[in-house]
């Protein structure tokens, strides 16, 4: 026979309406009343009609995780944080639905969102007004957002270099008007005027974020800069500048040091394997759970402005 709240009430003492405040608003009860109400449900194995409540509350003990149109959904960062935040919701008694362009379909209690441009931002905030948003990224908006540290990132893999006995650093970018890219550059450019160094002639370069286009910037940078070490705003285009050092037999770390920035595991495809900026992408998707579980428990709308910490991870690739 299945175990009513009732009988919950029953074993613990408490109303049956103290039970469902538990089930449905358990921000409002005592720490000691929601302990004990908790040992009971646990022991006793309840299980509420979620139907049921549903219909009473309004609520779904859904999160909708919206991915932007061009966010490929099976690309490593993307898998990452989705399984952080899906971690992080599954303990906290959310499910995850993941949606794309038919957010507008999703009933849901609160919303992540990832690798929205300006427009989409603008589309996604007006349909779910009534909603608790949380951005994964700097928001356009004044709105809850979590976002890596891409400015640090470029500033630690430079500073690394200059710490290790590289002077005449260059840097790769990414040719993006996404905020991100720009803040890593400019953390590499902060990081050399802190240090008194100068930029490179010719040191710097926007390009494609793939392989090929990392290599034909490192041809033009090797070939008319002089420098002995290379920041990359991601992996790719690092993978790029070792393959360019091994066409032109520039022995990697002694006469070019190479950082990347990513750390999805594809500093690892070469010998020696890059230095890199790892994104702690799981544990932003964590963070992203956290915010919007605090906003819909708490009723906390205060704003959450949060940077994560890039990491370091030095590898073969620099001194």
């Amino acid at each position: 026979m299945a175990i009513t709240i009732k009988d919950i009430a029953k074993a613990t003492g408490v109303s049956t309406m103290t039970v469902s405040r538990f089930l449905n608003e358990p921000e409002k009860l005592k720490p000691s009343t929601y302990e004990k109400v908790k040992k009971a449900v646990d022991e006793m194995g309840y299980e509420p009609n979620q139907v049921a409540r549903l219909l009473q509350t309004n609520k779904t003990n859904i999160i909708c995780v919206y991915i932007a149109n061009g966010i490929d959904p099976l690309h490593p960062f993307t898998l990452r944080a989705i399984s952080g935040i899906g971690e992080k919701l599954g303990l906290e008694g959310y499910s995850m639905q993941i949606c794309r362009h038919d957010y507008k379909k999703v009933k849901c209690d609160g919303v992540i969102a990832m690798g929205m441009t300006e427009r989409e931002e603008d589309e996604v905030m007006k349909w779910f007004k009534d909603k608790p948003v949380i951005v994964f990224g700097n928001s356009s908006y004044k709105n809850n957002w979590i976002d890596i540290d891409n400015y640090k990132g470029g500033y630690i893999a430079t500073e690394h270099l200059l710490k290790r006995g590289y002077k005449k650093i260059a840097n790769i970018g990414i040719r993006s008007e996404e905020k991100y890219t720009q803040d890593r550059l400019n953390g590499y450019m902060d990081c050399m005027r802190d240090y008194h160094m100068d930029i490179p002639q010719s040191g710097i370069m926007r390009v494609c974020n793939n392989e090929d286009d990392g290599y034909l910037a490192a041809s033009r940078i090797l070939k008319n800069a002089d420098v002995d070490a290379i920041v990359c705003a991601s992996d790719a285009l690092a993978l790029g500048v070792m393959r360019c050092a091994v066409k032109m037999e520039i022995n990697v770390p002694n006469e070019l040091g190479v950082t990347g920035f990513d750390g999805l595991g594809y500093e690892k495809l070469v010998t020696p394997h890059i230095t890199t900026v790892e994104q702690p992408v799981y544990a932003s998707g964590i963070a992203l759970a956290e915010c919007i579980v605090n906003i819909l428990r708490n009723n906390d709308y205060s704003e959450t402005e949060k940077f994560i910490k890039p990491i370091l991870n030095i590898n073969g690739s620099t001194k």
